[in-house]
């Protein structure tokens, strides 16, 4: 079996052999030998641990034809640290947002809404009310012209997949976490209790773009859908909110997600403790991330929430087991994980992507206990 078929079945609830282990690489990982910058190296490494490589990608959003952007750099008043700024003219008025430059910040020539910018945010982009009016001019569905030249820029990606045996797994939205991009953490948390009505038209504008993406992803190529909800859970806003504004949109972008023929899971880390039997009724196929060491939602409870509704695609703690200091803790829960979910249904992971900074031998120490538990070994 390819690795495609591996990931894609296990997905589907299927019972794969051998147990299929598919982890991820920080581009800032260092392993002699392979360029983990680049998604060649990155996919050479798997392919050398003899892991499930899977090739990710990204689809954003389209801006209106009648914006106009400029960025310029300034330094902040009483320190020597820059300021990005940018600026969207837009028919209804303009926007800012700022962010400081830091080791976070790799591309120092536009704000990208990603953990960088709420992280190094110096001004953000959504202050007031009238902005809501201004967003949508930024968060456009994709146009047909800006999809053909995405198109363009992924042959090569596409193809990278193709001749290996690879399943293309595209991030299609993000949710919430655009709006923490934007704004940051808790600018925007606060934001969905004092203007609720103006939270929900910016979530649904975030939607329509979102399932603009799944349309355009069923046209063919893309194998798996990724929705990343790790910052729409209850460690940022209660479950209320979470019952109004995620999950019906979820409920729809699930819905035609699968009218297009595709697989779709969710990425979540913590805080999902009160949400689970809620998430595993949704229709994901999989439920991807979870973070027992650092959450009160241990596999066991993972586990009993989506078993025989979603598979599962987790396993070890990467901050807490492959950050540490003992390469045998790390033996014991992979072989934890086996007893606990089976070989049905699911995907031996980390519950993030693998830096630096973590000892190396614990990363070996896992893949090894996989291989001697996929080959039979006590």
């Amino acid at each position: 079996m390819t690795a495609r078929e591996r990931i894609c079945g296990a997905m589907r609830g299927e019972e794969v052999t051998p147990l299929p282990c598919a982890i991820y690489f920080n581009v800032n990982l260092r392993v002699d030998g392979f360029d983990c910058s680049t998604l060649e190296g990155r996919t050479a490494l798997a392919v050398e641990l003899g892991t499930d490589p899977f090739v990710p990608m990204g689809m954003g959003v389209s801006l209106h034809p009648d914006v106009r952007v400029s960025t310029w750099a300034e330094e902040s008043p009483g320190t020597n640290e820059p300021i990005l700024w940018q600026a969207w003219g837009t028919p209804e008025g303009r926007l800012t947002q700022a962010i400081k430059q830091g080791s976070a910040c790799r591309d120092w020539t536009s704000i990208r809404w990603c953990d960088e910018a709420a992280s190094s945010l110096h001004e953000p982009l959504i202050k007031e009310h009238a902005d809501i009016a201004r967003c949508r001019y930024l968060l456009q569905p994709l146009t047909e012209a800006d999809y053909s030249r995405w198109l363009a820029a992924q042959r090569r990606t596409f193809a990278f997949a193709e001749d290996r045996g690879l399943p293309v797994v595209l991030t299609y939205g993000q949710g919430l976490a655009k709006l923490i991009f934007m704004m940051g953490a808790e600018r925007s948390v606060l934001f969905a209790l004092d203007d609720p009505q103006g939270f929900e038209r910016l979530a649904e504008m975030i939607h329509q773009c979102e399932m603009r993406n799944i349309e355009l992803a069923g046209r063919g190529q893309v194998d798996i859908l990724k929705r990343f909800g790790g910052y729409e859970m209850c460690n940022f806003y209660n479950p209320d909110i979470f019952t109004k504004v995620c999950l019906p949109r979820l409920k729809a972008e699930v819905e035609f997600a699968h009218a297009q023929g595709l697989l779709i899971y969710y990425r979540i880390v913590t805080g999902m403790e009160p949400l689970l039997d809620t998430i595993a009724d949704i229709g994901f196929d999989c439920i991807e991330g979870g973070e027992p060491c650092l959450s009160q939602c241990s596999l066991e409870t993972w586990h009993a929430a989506f078993r025989g509704k979603a598979a599962s695609w987790t396993g070890i703690s990467t901050p807490v087991l492959l950050g540490g200091n003992d390469p045998e803790a790390v033996r014991r829960e992979v072989r934890r994980c086996a007893d606990v979910f089976g070989r049905k249904g699911f995907i031996l992971g980390v519950t993030n992507s693998i830096r630096n900074h973590f000892p190396w031998d614990n990363t070996l120490t896992m893949v090894d206990e996989w291989k001697r538990i996929r080959s039979g070994h006590p």
